[in-house]
């Protein structure tokens, strides 16, 4: 018999019962008043939200620095955003014994003097600050526009990198002299003592199968001074990636880059090096003062790690190593069968075509995706037709017979630096650790790079770079860092009178165009999805000191 609402009410016997028909009457009434309202507004408010939802970033990968804050506080992303629509940026001069040559992950004194142990060259690997660079370095009194290529091999300008002391401590193995308003470069060195081309000769005669230029072409020269040797295999096609710390010798890779020479600031310490496996054909070490036995042989295991298989390691000393009872011992050792801590070859191991097929031909190392040989070789036409068609059109305004150090900030399979091969400039080619790994692929061709993350500093000293290149970069960078940190990062780098060539989205160009043009930079704008910027000689008035 069914029993009515009133008296369910009344007699209250049935609670269960009455509770659920209240909840089904309260859902009713939502869903009601919910169906009374506009579709339209509804849509609106969806579309409108949808960008701020795009905006909030995905946790960023494992970073090279992992005590470095790279990624902007919830409450600060809004203040990042905003600074890209602000003109007016304020900007400030860094203040500081060494703000001229300031580099923030090289230069963190307060990380340095807290290390617990400098044994093994600790003090020279990177030690980021936990926040960006604020302020713009100044620029050395004098300083003026680099002396142009092929003429900066041999000499540059004094006041450009004023270090008088290397001149002084190697006045005896021909290094660098100050001749005038120059320093002047011999090609002398430590072990070249009858001329670094002597030096070069020697070796190829030594090992014919080095083959300069066709079987050697990428290399590695470990503690390289001021980087002769590097400068002077390029009348040989080679190109070498010469590396050496920061004040090792007073101002060594920054002499180098100044005469336009490809050149990077590294040590072997405790951390991995920013190249990939099998990366070099050949790896050079002229009395380097690298103790390779050191922790094991962990040295020489990294080399093992980064040279190609079928490639060489050239090391030479002078003979006051030959008796010494300690390094003796050590060869006496060398036979000993090495164990698993080598790193694993690949299963098929094959050398790249002979320079300068090897540029366009299929790498070794692509990936064996099925899309993957096509992929390259679209990637490779696509670049060689914006080149021609776009990027050296004078309408562009760049200057390219000024142009001889290069970077591409994300340079994907190298298609760009292999469009301009023929031009008299080389390209450092960085991989960006956020996005895919492509940089054996560029060693695989016959060109250098790094692996970077440009939510850090770079590894070089300022004013060292005539242009940087990038395309699509800028998108991926802000969901992870702040764009003001990344142009302040580019204005340390860029020589003045040097150029910026950017392709990216209408959003992100004009973003990027207000900040370089709150830097005084001239910006033009093509096609709207180019921006070309000219870096100038203006620096701010007032001072912040780092």
């Amino acid at each position: 018999m069914a029993i009515s609402v009133q008296n369910l009410i009344k007699e209250r016997k049935y609670p269960f019962v009455f509770s659920l028909f209240v909840l089904l009457l309260f859902v009713t009434f939502i869903l009601l008043s919910t169906s009374s309202q506009s579709p339209i507004n509804f849509t609106t408010d969806l579309a409108q939200s949808r960008p701020q939802s795009q905006s909030q970033s995905s946790p960023p990968p494992v970073l090279s620095n992992p005590s470095t804050q790279t990624t902007p506080p919830e409450e600060d992303r809004d203040r990042f955003s905003s600074k890209t629509d602000d003109v007016n940026l304020s900007w400030r001069l860094c203040d500081g014994v060494v703000a001229v040559d300031y580099i923030p992950c090289l230069d963190n004194f307060k990380a340095i003097k807290s290390l617990k142990s400098r044994r093994h060259m600790e003090h020279r690997e990177r030690h980021c600050p936990d926040r960006s660079l604020q302020c713009l370095l100044p620029l050395p009194p004098g300083y003026k526009v680099p002396v142009p290529w092929p003429k900066s091999r041999d000499m540059i300008w004094f006041n450009n990198v004023p270090h008088p002391k290397l001149v002084e401590y190697k006045k005896d193995q021909n290094w660098v002299r100050k001749s005038g308003d120059y320093l002047v470069f011999p090609g002398g060195g430590t072990q070249f003592k009858d001329g670094v081309t002597h030096y070069i000769e020697f070796i190829g005669k030594t090992l014919p199968k080095i083959k300069w230029g066709k079987h050697a072409r990428v290399i590695l020269d470990v503690g390289c001074g001021v980087a002769s040797f590097g400068g002077y295999l390029l009348d040989k096609d080679v190109i070498t990636m010469s590396f050496a710390p920061k004040d090792e010798h007073e101002a060594q890779i920054q002499f180098a880059l100044e005469r336009g020479i490809p050149a990077t600031l590294s040590v072997i310490g405790t951390k991995r090096l920013p190249f990939p496996d099998n990366a070099y054909d050949m790896i050079h070490c002229a009395r380097c003062r690298v103790h390779w036995d050191a922790d094991g042989g962990k040295p020489l295991l990294e080399l093992n790690r980064i040279l190609r298989p079928g490639g060489l390691f050239v090391w030479s000393a002078t003979p006051v190593y030959r008796d010494d009872k300690r390094d003796q011992n050590v060869w006496n050792c060398s036979y000993v069968p090495l164990d698993s801590c080598l790193a694993l070859l690949p299963a098929v191991v094959s050398w790249p075509a002979p320079w300068p097929q090897r540029l366009n031909s299929k790498p070794p190392s692509l990936s064996t995706k099925r899309d993957a040989e096509e992929i390259f070789y679209e990637d490779t036409k696509h670049w060689s037709a914006l080149v021609s068609d776009v990027y050296l059109e004078s309408r562009l305004g760049i200057d390219w017979s000024r142009v001889r150090n290069v970077m591409d900030m994300n340079a994907g399979y190298g298609g760009f630096a292999a469009a301009i091969i023929d031009r008299p400039l080389w390209v450092m080619n960085v991989i960006p650790v956020s996005g895919p790994d492509t940089l054996s692929v560029i060693f695989d061709r016959g060109l250098i790079g790094v692996y970077h993350d440009w939510c850090e500093s770079l590894n070089t000293y300022p004013r060292t770079y005539d242009l940087l290149h990038s395309s699509f970069l800028f998108r991926n960078i802000t969901q992870r860092c702040d764009m003001t940190a990344v142009a302040v990062e580019m204005d340390r780098i860029l020589r003045p009178g040097g150029f910026v060539l950017v392709q990216d989205t209408v959003k992100m160009i004009n973003s990027l165009g207000q900040i370089l043009r709150s830097l005084h930079w001239s910006i033009t704008i093509h096609q709207e999805q180019f921006l070309v910027g000219k870096k100038g000689f203006w620096r701010p008035d007032g001072k912040m000191r780092i």
